[in-house]
């Protein structure tokens, strides 16, 4: 534990959510807690009897028996707090939406208030529909057989119910509202349902059992609200809004515009996936290709494209001559504002975390270990929300991100280091990572999609570094595309490299063997 004590702390963490999960109903939350709290006791009580016996020779390390069994209630006491986390967030307060609704359809005046941009837009049956997270505050028409009086002469009556919790609302209209609208909203109200339905991250086949209800209510979203436009009323804007992020997604929608005035639909709506973290208007045949290509993970922000930008921000700021401690500390800000930015997804927050992790170390002169920094980034993850861990995006940004790192080194050491050093470095070294992230998910692409594709070790070497440019020309085109020529130009380049991109993907999602389904 002395060498990795953040990675192996978040390992205990995760298991005891995974336990949390797996404990029966007769087990509550006062149970757990009573557990916890004699584990810890017990732990510090041993830490202290073998400090004042001079047991303890090093950090991280407590020699002897008594030592030993201090070490072994502190990693117990660390599973039954990630127990006690999870059991917690399934405790909601009694005015919880949760508490109110059944599967069937009710038809409900509602108010709350928008929490986020658009998150996906289609057409159904030939009028667009877009969706947001709405934080509802108060349904009325609710008949009192919703919250437990069954009684058939009181279905009739209507009562006014304040509540707490998210929806997820859809609404018919082309109108865009904005986050901390507050809206009076008539329609129908119902929990989601457990069959498949459609989601803006993953585009998973109909024949696979994806619970759409258990994926909502792992972000904490317990409803689902239809209406057309016209049973919509703005009552206010900016209502308990946070300054932070009404900013950040004012911003956002200032770069999207950016996109949709300059750039054609497939390839803007591209540059956002990627720089954005918005996929709200992504064509259903990318993503298929993309899936089917074994390219899907560059449409999440991820490592590299925070890395890539961690890199601008680093290099523009020491052009500028500021002191180091100060413009990485700048970066770092600025990291955190782009993690707002997209959305706060759990790669982008894995990665900007062990960005930020990075640079800290960098700063303070202290080595960076990136189990250490994994650790930290998922640690911080789950103490905000102990479900992610059963979140797919969680599970294969972090699994893959632990194959490269153990697997690619290992893959190299069996080439020859008399190899021409570009070959290693530009060759050898991009397929060791391509087939070490591969084999890493591999597993759980298999499990969760009932998929394979091994022709992702080759379409990877491609298309990543294509991305990687694209990434770049990206940003010059957030910066200077408002510039009228040189914007024009930098759109074009941009086009030209994003349609490469698409037909490498297509070309490859169409190669025989390239991947199978089962």
């Amino acid at each position: 534990m002395h060498k990795r004590p953040l990675a192996v702390i978040a390992l205990f963490f995760m298991l005891g959510i995974v336990l949390g999960r797996l404990l029966p109903d007769s087990v509550t939350l006062f149970h757990v807690f009573v557990v916890t709290l004699i584990f810890i006791l017990l732990c510090l009580l041993l830490a202290l009897i073998s400090r004042r016996g001079g047991f303890q020779t090093r950090p991280y390390s407590i020699d002897g028996g008594r030592g030993k069994i201090a070490h072994t209630f502190l990693f117990l006491s660390i599973i039954s707090v990630g127990a006690l986390l999870y059991l917690n967030s399934n405790i909601f307060p009694p005015n919880h939406i949760s508490h109110f609704l059944g599967k069937e359809k009710l038809k409900s005046e509602i108010i709350g208030t928008i929490k986020s941009p658009a998150e996906a837009r289609g057409v159904y049956y030939g009028k667009v529909n877009s969706r947001y997270v709405f934080e509802v505050e108060e349904i009325s028409n609710l008949y009192r057989s919703a919250i437990g009086q069954t009684s058939p002469d009181r279905r009739s009556e209507e009562v006014r119910q304040k509540v707490n919790g998210l929806a997820l609302i859809r609404i018919q209209t082309e109108k865009d509202y904005e986050y901390g609208d507050r809206l009076l909203v008539k329609g129908t109200i119902k929990i989601p349902n457990d069959k498949f339905q459609m989601t803006n991250k993953f585009q998973i086949p109909k024949k696979q059992n994806f619970n759409y209800r258990e994926y909502l209510e792992r972000q904490n979203i317990f409803a689902i609200i239809n209406a057309s436009e016209k049973n919509v009323t703005l009552l206010s804007r900016d209502y308990k809004s946070n300054p932070i992020l009404k900013y950040a997604y004012l911003v956002r929608e200032k770069i999207k515009n950016q996109f949709l005035e300059k750039m054609p639909f497939e390839s803007g709506a591209f540059l956002r996936a990627i720089l954005l973290g918005d996929r709200s208007e992504l064509p259903k045949k990318l993503n298929e290709s993309f899936r089917n290509s074994g390219t899907m993970h560059i449409l999440a922000i991820s490592g590299l494209n925070v890395a890539l930008i961690a890199a601008v921000f680093l290099y523009f700021f020491k052009l500028l001559r500021i002191k180091r401690a100060v413009y990485y500390g700048l970066t770092m800000v600025l990291l955190v504002f782009l993690m707002i930015l997209t959305g706060s997804g759990a790669s982008v927050v894995r990665a900007t975390i062990m960005c930020v992790v990075f640079l800290a170390g960098l700063l303070l002169g202290r080595p960076v270990d990136i189990y250490n920094s994994l650790g930290v980034a998922a640690f911080f993850i789950l103490i905000i929300n102990p479900k992610d861990i059963f979140d797919i995006g969680f599970q294969l940004s972090f699994i893959a991100v632990l194959s490269m790192v153990y697997l690619a080194p290992k893959l190299m050491r069996a080439v020859k280091k008399d190899w021409n050093f570009y070959i290693r470095k530009y060759l050898l070294e991009p397929f060791a990572v391509s087939i070490s992230a591969t084999l890493g998910t591999f597993p759980l692409i298999l499990y969760y999609f009932k998929m394979g594709t091994p022709i992702a070790v080759i379409s990877n070497i491609l298309i990543v570094p294509l991305m990687f440019v694209l990434m770049i020309g990206g940003m010059c085109f957030i910066a200077l595309g408002w510039l009228p020529f040189i914007g024009d130009m930098l759109a074009y380049f941009n086009n030209t490299l994003a349609n490469i991109i698409f037909f490498l993907a297509e070309f490859f999602a169409k190669v025989k063997f390239g991947h199978f389904n089962i």
